[in-house]
């Protein structure tokens, strides 16, 4: 029987002053063709662009499979625990905004850690069970066991033992330590004896008749069994063999208190927590769940079908080839999947492949299988894997004849071409080519073919649709982004993708660099890297390690394979140490003249000074530090110039002055303080939503206006006389996106109002609210922000400038996420990549930095989706968003640089490409003749719907 998936039509994708009209049919026809392929296919992988939307697509697809369920069956979102809150927080405002009230009220979520918990609300009748469950990736692999599972078996141990006697006796007595359930009851009271004699799935009532709740809230009752119907049913089937070994350790703890009893029941709750480890993946096995759909985001870790998260979902034929199944937690589980990535190719074709065998984990046996069964499934994605090998090879000999291309062989009719685009867009209809040139098209055509035949095995699995070039609306002759390379952070109006110069006083340690690097060819020239990021970055390079010079490079805790080490030789331990020598060390002004870093900084402090804000990433955790502190120095130093300038005092005399500004004009009952409340309750006053937060947004926006910061840069405090109408005249400044602060204040309120559910509201202001703004951050802020080795603050920071690693603690994280979309503080958010997927920090900002490069180009487009997503600032004002990659000339920087730009164009063709990134193999892929961007457009898959 073909299942139907008929798509909800009551969902409305279109939500004023957040998606689109466009974007909502483009959506609602995607999840339309989602269902539609579902009904005959085990899965879809949804792979649009970043910042396109995939979140409310499936949520508009979910909901409809969920409403659609006879069995009112809820669907499950499986989400990266970076993005559990973030999922839940999104369906609400979709069940907010996109559905009308009658389906919203039928409709509901629930949000899990761990098995246990998902278990019980699998429990629940189906009018009280949630639509659509969140479940953290990971949930089932973490083999969680809480105390009520470990009480169930315990009993289930002492069940059908004629030698327990003298084991029931004591047990009432140790539970309460052994379990960590001192709130159940003391030892030995006649709870814990009624809960040994009474099965799991009575407990509730035996709870009740005590008072005690089973979730330990003291506030809210429940009326579920602590222990789900599923693991109480696995404990019926265990034999006593089964479990011997939690018999055996209860056993091992004394009938008496002696000295060391205490620590004779921790071991005994250790043996007991590793026999139920030991049980957990037999219990999961025989789970007997049935659901319609799995959603899973984040699918390309499921791309090694060694790691935990694939193995879930495995579901194999035994070795003898029989139909017995070795089951994953969720194998046969789902009757369907519905995969989410943005960034598909990255993968290897054989990867890809192995996400895509994913859905033979689905439930063949239920009565809507897919059609044709397993069988026709495996011939499908046999057939694909050989279409793709075969495409993939044809690409990779594609790239090693345009490897041999050199630019006298863009010749057409006997005229050397400029560049590659020009001459490809002629050498298709010549016949007068050069040899080399004649072997890149015949690959070309070769490779044409191979790709088209696997796309089309392709697109009935995977939907992929890519972001226009231009802005939307009425600003579709406008550009969407604005590549700003190499010096053009530094000089805007520079066309040519030319590197940052050295200048002579800094030329010796990059030229050392480079001697270092020609010692070791065939190694990763790790520290010319780090040098190029930072001073400080070069210094985390360098390390002893068993008594042998070698190089490394701390990168982000959150960045995969951390540290990278190698052997250098003599002559290499040479070069470093003179370098290491030279490199200035807890040198401020040494450490800010850096090429990369004062380029950086000087264009952060324009930014801010017109009043921008400005994301920026670094790839190394000292370097993020240095560009923290940098920036704060030169913003703070910007700040003491205006105010010398517009006071005519002093510079050691700005601060004193400003702050007397402060308390005189915001701190009392002053004309400027009436006249600043009464604009911003103007603008609050416009939407009813807001009034129950008034007084916490004129605080904000109060408390952001009399900032140092903001006085020198919109008030005109040369008289040292500011009125209302110095109010009004801050307020109509504009920004270099066209926007009045005005109407950054008017646009966030709106989004409080209109584009924000109630939750969402509330989080924002609190994070607004919380943010500091005094001109200096403290230790306690310091403590705020960081944690571990990364918590180290000068005194002297200011809170336009904020850093977020993988040591910024996760709600410090989300805070500092929320406040930079919003107008106020922070203005500058220096980020690793624990902010380069599925965060938003496009509503203010339209200026990312990439002042590191990465080698896979789609991390870049990652951490450029940031800011380029659906409602983002470049839409409402109209203005591209600038994109800068900074570069260091004619240096290991400016090879990286031309390296992964030449294989972003590749990387949709030869799909997850591993390429070499030593020494010589960077300086041969960097001199390169670049592939066209017509040429890789032209051989690109074409999924969309």
């Amino acid at each position: 029987m073909i299942a139907s998936y008929p798509f909800c039509s009551a969902i409305n994708l279109h939500v004023e002053h957040r998606i689109s009209v466009e974007d909502a049919k483009r959506q609602e026809r995607t999840a339309r063709e989602l269902l539609r392929r579902l009904s005959s296919q085990p899965g879809v992988i949804l792979a649009d662009e970043v910042g396109m939307g995939k979140t409310f697509v499936a949520l508009a697809a979910a909901v409809s499979v969920a409403l659609n369920d006879p069995q009112h069956r809820p669907v499950v979102v499986m989400v990266p625990p970076s993005l559990k809150h973030k999922w839940p927080t999104d369906f609400k405002l979709f069940r907010q905004k996109c559905l009308p009230a009658d389906v919203a009220a039928k409709v509901s979520s629930a949000q899990v850690d761990g098995a246990v918990a998902f278990l019980k609300l699998l429990d629940n009748t189906s009018h009280k069970r949630p639509t659509v469950i969140f479940l953290t990736h990971g949930a089932f692999s973490r083999q969680l066991v809480d105390s009520w599972v470990m009480l169930a078996f315990i009993r289930q141990s002492l069940h059908r033992r004629r030698n327990s006697a003298d084991l029931r006796r004591l047990l009432p007595r140790i539970l309460p330590q052994l379990l960590y359930m001192k709130w159940v009851g003391k030892p030995d009271a006649p709870i814990w004896t009624e809960l040994l004699e009474t099965t799991p799935n009575s407990w509730l009532r035996v709870l009740k008749r005590y008072g005690v709740d089973p979730e330990h809230d003291r506030d809210a009752t429940t009326d579920d069994d602590p222990v789900p119907e599923a693991i109480a049913g696995f404990l019926n089937g265990l034999t006593a063999a089964d479990t011997q070994g939690i018999f055996d350790a209860l056993n091992d703890i004394p009938l008496r208190k002696s000295q060391n009893w205490d620590r004779r029941v921790k071991d005994a709750a250790r043996t007991i927590t590793a026999e139920i480890r030991g049980l957990w993946p037999r219990c999961v096995q025989e789970l007997r769940i049935q659901l319609p759909l799995l959603v899973l985001d984040e699918a390309h870790h499921l791309k090694n079908p060694g790691t935990q998260l694939a193995g879930m979902f495995r579901n194999e034929e035994s070795r003898e080839d029989v139909e017995e199944i070795s089951r994953g937690a969720f194998g046969g589980v789902f009757e369907r999947m519905l995969l989410l990535t943005a960034t598909p190719f990255q993968l290897g074709h054989a990867e890809l492949c192995s996400v895509l065998s994913t859905f033979g984990g689905t439930n063949w046996s239920a009565n809507n299988a897919p059609s044709g069964g397993r069988a026709k499934f495996d011939l499908q994605m046999t057939k694909l894997r050989a279409d793709l090998d075969a495409a993939q090879q044809a690409a990779v000999t594609l790239d090693t004849a345009w490897g041999r291309l050199r630019p006298e062989d863009l010749v057409v009719s006997g005229e050397l071409m400029p560049d590659a685009d020009l001459w490809w867009s002629k050498a298709q209809h010549s016949e007068e080519l050069s040899d080399t040139a004649r072997d890149v098209m015949r690959c070309y055509q070769l490779t044409r073919k191979r790709m088209g035949e696997a796309g089309k095995l392709l697109r009935p699995w995977v939907v992929r649709h890519l972001r226009s070039k231009h802005l939307p609306g009425e600003f579709g002759d406008r550009l969407r982004r604005d590549r700003l390379v190499g010096r053009a952070i530094c000089d805007p109006s520079c066309g040519t993708d030319i590197g940052i110069t050295v200048t002579e006083k800094s030329l010796l340690p990059f030229l050392l660099a480079a001697r270092a690097t020609a010692c070791a060819p065939e190694s990763r020239p790790v520290f010319a890297e780090g040098l190029a990021s930072s001073y400080e970055a070069f210094l985390h390079t360098r390390k002893t390690n068993l008594g042998k010079s070698s190089v490394c490079v701390g990168l982000d805790a959150d960045e995969e394979g951390d540290v990278y080490d190698q052997d250098c030789d003599d002559s290499m331990t040479w070069y470093l140490d003179r370098l290491e020598e030279l490199v200035p060390k807890g040198n401020a002004a040494a450490s800010a003249a850096h090429p990369k870093i004062s380029a950086t900084v000087e264009r952060v402090v324009d930014l801010w000074r017109s009043g921008e804000k400005v994301l920026v990433f670094c790839h190394y955790v000292a370097t993020g530090r240095a560009l923290r502190q940098r920036i704060s120095d030169a913003i703070d130093a910007e700040i003491t110039k205006l105010g010398a300038e517009k006071l005519g005092c002093s510079p050691d005399q700005v601060d004193r002055e400003l702050e007397s500004l402060g308390l005189r004009f915001f701190d009392s009952d002053s004309r400027v303080r009436q006249g600043c409340d009464r604009a911003c309750n103007e603008l609050i006053d416009q939407w009813r939503q807001l009034a129950p937060y008034r007084q916490d947004l004129v605080d904000v926006m109060r408390r952001f206006m009399r900032t140092p910061s903001f006085l020198t840069r919109f008030f005109d405090i040369s008289d040292r006389a500011l009125n209302e109408g110095s109010v009004q005249a801050a307020l109509d400044t504009t920004d270099t996106s066209g926007i009045t602060l005005r109407g950054l204040f008017g646009g966030f309120l709106e989004f409080l109002a209109v584009r924000c559910g109630e939750e969402e509201r509330v989080r924002y202001v609190d994070a607004v609210s919380r943010v500091q703004t005094g001109s200096h951050v403290g230790k306690d802020a310091a403590a705020d922000e960081a944690s571990g080795p990364d918590a180290t603050q000068t005194p002297r920071q200011l809170p336009n400038v904020r850093l977020v690693n993988g040591s910024t603690i996760q709600e410090t994280r989300s805070r500092y996420m929320l406040a930079f979309n919003t107008p106020f503080y922070p203005e500058v958010l220096v980020a690793s990549s624990v902010l380069a997927e599925g965060v938003d920090l496009h509503l203010s900002c339209r200026h990312v930095i990439h002042h590191d490069l990465c080698w896979n180009p789609s991390t870049l487009e990652q951490r450029t989706g940031r800011v380029d997503r659906i409602g983002a600032k470049a839409e409402r004002c109209g203005h591209p968003i600038r994109v800068y990659l900074p570069f260091i000339a004619e240096t290991q920087d400016e090879k990286m640089y031309r390296v992964v730009m030449d294989r972003e164009r590749w990387f949709g063709v030869v799909m997850g490409e591993k390429y070499q990134v030593d020494a010589r193999s960077t300086e041969k892929l960097a001199k390169r003749v670049p592939f066209p961007e017509a040429a890789a457009n032209e051989l690109a898959f074409k999924l969309g719907v």
